[in-house]
């Protein structure tokens, strides 16, 4: 792949370029991020928080496009079905 996402406790997902290792973007939350994951077409990430939040990223622009809420405790991974 062209990228490789981070997720960490400095309330960060960021993107990398795979090749030279510059960093391309990066997207904040407002709480640590647990764990994150491309879509299948590279199109979207997908972020879990410490606050208990799943957000949904536009790749590209780096932009939020939605929050989904609902859990009570921690979310250990989150991932796009195929």
């Amino acid at each position: 792949g062209k990228y490789i996402l981070t997720s960490s406790s400095d309330e960060t997902a960021r993107i990398w370029n795979a090749t030279d290792g510059t960093q391309v973007k990066t997207l904040r939350h407002k709480n640590w991020v647990n764990c994150c994951a491309f879509s299948f077409d590279d199109k979207l990430i997908v972020t879990a928080c410490g606050d208990n939040i799943v957000h949904i990223w536009d790749t590209q622009r780096g932009q939020l496009k939605r929050s989904l809420e609902g859990h009570t405790d921690h979310i250990g991974f989150s991932c796009f079905s195929a």
